[in-house]
């Protein structure tokens, strides 16, 4: 199965196969960027949301893309299920296959409900979280975050073994400062069959699986 996947900032993905456009964590990093265009999110079948947090999720961007989506279902936690409701935005909690994957700390405290997601068989997203134990052939990581680390990452990824993983989370991070941190990473993959794919923003790259 050829599985192609557009880096759309950040956490956010679009995931195309099996004749179906998926569209994960349309944050606000995504809606803020000027070399974004809706037209890239045209036609999209299903909206995946892990969490609440604004860079995975922006009311205004789901809007436009489910606007111009093939009749999409928004699917998310119950918490931002009721979030979203108040804002006239419809979703559902189930549909997709999830798996456990808790949000981790934050400096303010515990992270607001977080799920992770199988897309089509091919891909796994875990939003914010490396506390899982499972995933498909290919692992969307969060390697930086205020939360986590680039060793927690690699170690979690070397855990559950992927066929492919493909670096997220990032916004903040220099163009240098991704190759140097995944260049770290490739080197913990080094006893392992693991091939890390580190996609620029607005990059795709397709897979097979």
């Amino acid at each position: 199965m050829d599985v192609t996947i557009t880096k759309l900032v950040h956490a956010c993905l679009l995931v195309e196969t099996n004749g179906r456009r998926i569209l994960i964590d349309p944050g606000i990093f995504t809606w803020q960027d000027e070399r974004f265009d809706l037209s890239m999110v045209e036609g999209v079948d299903r909206i995946l949301i892990t969490h609440e947090h604004a860079d995975h999720v922006n009311a205004n961007l789901v809007e436009a893309v489910l606007e111009r989506s093939n009749n999409a279902e928004v699917e998310t936690t119950p918490s931002l299920k009721r979030i979203l409701g108040e804002q006239n935005i419809d979703a559902v909690t189930e549909g997709t296959p999830h798996f456990a994957a808790p949000h981790e700390m934050i400096p303010s405290g515990p992270g607001p409900e977080n799920v992770g997601f199988h897309v089509e068989g091919a891909i796994s997203h875990p939003g914010d979280s490396h506390s899982f134990v499972e995933t498909m052939p290919i692992l969307a990581m969060p390697f930086a975050a205020p939360w986590g680390s680039l060793v927690g990452g690699v170690d979690r990824t070397r855990l559950v073994g992927p066929q492919y993983v493909i670096p997220i989370h990032d916004w903040f991070i220099s163009e240098g400062g991704r190759d140097f941190m995944y260049g770290l990473a490739v080197a913990g993959f080094f006893d392992d069959d693991i091939e890390l794919v580190n996609l620029n923003d607005f990059d795709s790259v397709t897979l097979t699986v």
